[in-house]
């Protein structure tokens, strides 16, 4: 997606519109417009092929059946090269037959293309029913525009707010491009006795991870459903059997389907346990809630261990490429940013530090990266365009999601070249099974050397619009000589874990522990060369794996022979409570938990943001 001076002046177009559209509330007290997001913010996608576009959104909501859907509007970044535009219902996305969308079932009417958004009102007003209607538009792209995507999309995504037909790209079906885009920038113009004035619903609450004795932030969604807009919600919760009160002040424009996040601060919970937390709009603008079914409720899982998630990020190089600087930096980067909580291992190829040809993950060629190995990423851009940092975010991504067990380590030197590892996994809950096991992997800082192996090609001299992090390479030559490299993998227990490393069944905040043996004489690199250049510098990294999938669920690390990283002290702080994800497939259904395949993995962070990925099981 993209985001130009045209996308942002229709933007501002259309938040003029709404409120102009609030302050005829009381002139039209039984009209609403209906929008899947906030639409101040405007993208475009779409654009490559001179061809036919069909584009729609499934508009349903319970407080909504009865009433009569009388316009849309539409607008595009450009009305060049277009043409051929009609607005239309139909109650199922209409049949593809050779390429071509059949006609709607319901009504369609033809428009004029316009940079300007265009109320297109239907002949005959449609009545909502139980099951919903799909609210759409077509059109013909004549001529390819490249600096031009016509299909305008907000900055939010929900399942049915996005559904695309073409006849090139997508002639052979109706595709939800829930997750990859946004929802489609589409106003709904609805009438009728049952459009409320002052009326709002919690929308969503995440499961909330906490600890015993604990109190816990948790931010919540509240939709708006009146045409007056939300100014001040007032509102009660229930947790452990007390009911407590809130205000708010707030400002939500007047359309339906506009949302605004409130964060609460939730008591301590004494006792282990799953409680119920149920929050329920009173009142919005001084005035009794007109929709009875405000109300949701989530689950705040209470632990008494509360284990920390510290991602592993293996990032596979050699001084050979000359395009894997890029991850020498970011993972120097990101343990200037996070020195305590992250765990980056290089695997070395081809190069004096090498110690083996085989990877626990798919590899797709040099550089290349994975975060717990199951997020194939970029170990500096991460999911972020070519030339900026973002590995940051997806670790954070991911550091937010709940693991199911804490790890410590205990290390300590059995004379000179022995170094035993003991790991502490402490799960928070009772399981009959044990479908985890650990290994471990010993990594080296400070590894340096002469020769063409420790000479690092660099593909990225002269290059610009890399941030300054990058200065060594881009202000460097073909070869940069000199090299300090950190992370390096230098010897593992064994591939992925360690099989009877850990036992069922599992009991509740007791840890298993288990012991392994690092031999420093086997410390070498493919030539048989030792690697152990100071053992000052070596570290351990415990990894808890998932048995059946090989995901790496959680790690930890301890610098080799300085004791342990406290054993028992596994409970986070309350700035470091995981916050909540959930999981929907590609046709948009929310899944309790995934199968094998590709999801989406939405996340909400601690400071209330929520961000979306791609994620293979």
């Amino acid at each position: 997606m993209r985001h130009n001076t045209a996308y942002r002046l229709l933007a501002a177009a259309l938040l003029a519109t709404i409120v102009a559209t609030g302050a005829a509330a009381q002139d039209a007290p039984d009209q609403i417009t209906f929008s899947q997001g906030q639409a101040a913010t405007t993208y475009g996608t779409g654009g490559k092929n001179a061809e036919t576009y069909d584009v729609a959104l499934r508009l349903y909501d319970e407080a909504l059946v009865g009433a009569q859907v009388k316009a849309v509007r539409i607008a595009f970044p450009s009305a060049e090269h277009l043409s051929g535009a009609k607005a239309w219902l139909a109650t199922q996305l209409p049949d593809i037959k050779s390429s071509k969308a059949q006609d709607p079932d319901i009504t369609q009417k033809a428009f004029d293309v316009s940079t300007e958004w265009v109320e297109v009102t239907f002949d005959t007003p449609y009545t909502l029913t139980q099951d919903g209607v799909y609210v759409g538009y077509s059109f013909d792209v004549e001529k390819v525009d490249k600096a031009v995507q016509p299909v305008l999309t907000t900055g939010y995504t929900s399942p049915d707010g996005f559904y695309i037909h073409t006849t090139k790209v997508y002639r052979t079906a109706w595709r939800p491009l829930y997750g990859s885009a946004g929802d489609l920038a589409i106003e709904v113009v609805l009438a009728g006795d049952v459009i409320m004035r002052h009326a709002a619903a919690v929308s969503y609450i995440p499961e909330l991870n906490t600890r015993s004795g604990l109190s816990t932030d948790v931010t919540f969604e509240v939709r708006n459903l009146g045409n007056e807009g939300i100014k001040s919600l007032d509102y009660t919760y229930q947790l452990d059997g007390q009911t407590h009160t809130a205000h708010a002040d707030v400002d939500v424009a007047p359309v339906f389907g506009y949302d605004t996040e409130l964060t609460l601060t939730l008591p301590a919970i004494a006792s282990k346990g799953v409680y119920p937390l149920d929050i329920s709009i009173a009142s919005v603008n001084g005035q009794p809630n007109e929709y009875g079914a405000s109300g949701l409720t989530a689950n705040v899982n209470v632990y008494n261990t509360l284990p920390k998630h510290r991602p592993l990020l293996e990032e596979y190089t050699g001084t050979w490429c000359g395009y894997c600087p890029r991850g020498f930096v970011g993972l120097e980067e990101m343990n200037r940013l996070f020195p305590d909580d992250f765990i980056g291992v290089s695997y070395h190829n081809g190069d004096a530090m090498e110690v083996t040809s085989q990877f626990p993950s798919s590899i797709s060629g040099f550089p290349d990266a994975w975060l717990d190995r199951t997020l194939q990423v970029d170990a500096f851009c991460g999911f972020s365009a070519y030339g900026v940092f973002g590995i940051d975010k997806v670790w954070k991504l991911q550091s937010e999601t709940f693991a199911p067990a804490a790890i410590d380590i205990a290390t300590e030197w059995s004379g000179e070249e022995t170094l035993q590892t003991t790991a502490y996994v402490t799960f928070p809950l009772d399981r009959d099974d044990c479908p985890y096991e650990v290994g471990f992997l010993l990594v080296e800082d400070g590894l340096t050397g002469t020769g063409s192996g420790w000479t690092q090609s660099n593909y990225y001299n002269g290059e610009t619009g890399w941030p300054e992090s990058m200065d060594l390479f881009t202000q460097g030559g073909s070869k940069v000589s000199g090299l300090v490299f950190n992370d390096v993998l230098v010897a593992r227990s064994s591939l992925r874990g360690i099989e009877g490393s850990l036992q069922a069944p599992i009991v509740a905040d007791v840890a298993q522990q288990y012991t392994y043996t690092f031999n420093m004489a086997d410390v070498k690199n493919t030539s048989g060369e030792s690697l152990v250049h100071d053992k000052q510098q070596l570290r351990v990294v415990a990894i808890l794996i998932d048995k059946e999938s090989g995901v790496v669920v959680n790690a930890q690390k301890a610098v080799a022979g300085t004791g342990t990283t406290g054993v028992g002290t596994v409970a986070m702080q309350p700035s470091e409570v995981p916050a909540s994800t959930v999981y929907h497939d590609m046709q948009g259904r929310r899944v309790t938990r995934p199968g094998r395949g590709i999801y989406i993995k939405t996340v909400t962070l601690a400071d209330g943001t929520t961000h979306s990925v791609k994620q293979r099981f």
